[in-house]
């Protein structure tokens, strides 16, 4: 992939990655479709140069190894101190002992022959074995199954268990498809959002309509790494009101909607670094939202994304 992409085909690369599977390394995948004007890539492009340059020098100022004389090591001589013996022992004088005169002792009575004739046992001590290893018998290790995520079975959400309708939608260039049971409407933006205090950055504002308050959701801080949302200065024009919820997550259109088989999806294996991803369609090049996964990370947060203060949301609503 060249570098003269435009923010579309990033946009569309960083969806291939998506249904590769959860990529691990979203700066990696980011940086194989920059534009050469990007402060990364003319940084590094200036690195390789640099070292490039320095190799070169490095291998013309080199010269040849000289021989390197071997030193003559000379031992140092170890003076001993003169050491004053000391004078010789006498020797000992021997000296015979005087003998010793034993007492007389009375020979013992003979034993009798039965007596000899008994067999002495000595008294046994109970011998220590060793503890056995228990051996049972091999049973199959089933590898353990990753839980299931909250609203999922057999392995995808309650509602996709059948044929389902979805609504495409657009953010930021990255299409996503949210469904029409978790749809909760659509509103135009047609006035600024009223800002709140104490919250973190997605949350944008505050939107009246149809007489309550939607919470206004920047959705590109959620769904696409920080280098493609500067690519897309594009303003958001709808909010997409998920379930009965007051969040509301900002869009730059809607599409269309579309029907899915649960086999069309490819649901995810495990959370990732994406929660809110519930699969991805290859046909249509979108990502499912699972949208109450959504709606815990906007109440509870996830990673660097700080939960939203619900305490003052409440306090309004009052």
């Amino acid at each position: 992939m060249s570098w003269h992409e435009t923010p579309q085909q990033a946009i569309e690369g960083y969806l291939e990655a998506l249904l590769r599977e959860d990529p691990s390394d979203d700066d990696q995948v980011i940086d194989d479709y920059l534009e050469p004007s990007s402060p990364r890539r003319e940084e590094s492009l200036q690195a390789r140069q640099l070292s490039d340059s320095m190799v070169r020098a490095r291998q013309a100022a080199a010269e040849p190894a000289r021989p390197v004389m071997a030193e003559v090591v000379t031992t140092p001589q170890v003076i001993l101190p003169d050491l004053k013996l000391p004078d010789p022992l006498p020797e000992p004088v021997i000296t015979e002992p005087e003998p010793v005169v034993a007492p007389i002792i009375a020979e013992p009575e003979p034993i009798a022959a039965e007596v000899l004739a008994e067999p002495v046992v000595a008294e046994s001590k109970p011998e220590i074995q060793a503890a056995q290893p228990v051996v049972t018998p091999d049973t199959p290790q089933v590898p353990d199954q990753p839980p299931s995520p909250p609203g999922w079975k057999n392995g995808r959400p309650v509602w996709a268990q059948e044929r389902f309708e979805c609504l495409l939608f657009k953010v930021k260039g990255l299409t996503l498809a949210v469904p029409l049971v978790e749809l909760g409407g659509i509103i135009k933006i047609e006035k600024e959002p009223t800002p709140l205090f104490g919250q973190p950055d997605w949350f944008i504002g505050m939107l009246r309509s149809n007489n309550m308050n939607v919470c206004m959701v920047d959705t590109a801080q959620w769904v696409l790494p920080p280098a493609l949302i500067t690519s897309n200065p594009e303003p958001y024009k709808l909010i997409i009101r998920i379930h009965n919820s007051a969040w509301g997550l900002s869009c730059n259109a809607v599409d269309r909607s579309i029907s899915l088989q649960p086999d069309q999806v490819r649901w995810r294996t495990s959370l990732g670094k994406r929660p809110w991803l519930a699969g991805t369609v290859i046909d249509h090049m979108c990502a499912l939202i699972d949208v109450a996964a959504f709606d815990r990370l906007l109440r509870e947060g996830h990673g660097q994304m700080e939960p939203a203060n619900l305490s003052a949301l409440k306090d309004l609503d009052d």
